[in-house]
């Protein structure tokens, strides 16, 4: 089992079934050794993109909530897909 690349722009939720299907992978404990260390490394890249959008989801959030001051302003509203690029 080669470590395929991980797109660039690839959205959280398939980043998050593609590591779980390296969960699974790893968890049959049918993988040969040099398989499983592949499947161990694509999981860790999976999960480090998962966290990164986690992280931006997160401060985007607390963006809003820090803006959301009771006062009669108008923001501009981002979409998930301007936070995807």
């Amino acid at each position: 089992m080669t470590m395929k690349k991980i797109a660039k722009n690839i959205k959280f939720e398939d980043a998050l079934a593609e590591l779980e299907q390296q969960v699974q992978l790893l968890e049959s404990g049918e993988l040969p050794l040099e398989e499983a260390l592949a499947a161990f490394q694509q999981g860790v890249a999976l999960s480090k993109v998962c966290m990164t959008k986690l992280n931006t989801v997160q401060q985007e959030v607390e963006k809003i909530v820090v803006a959301d001051d009771g006062s009669d302003d108008e923001y501009e509203l981002e979409t998930f897909a301007d936070l995807e690029d």
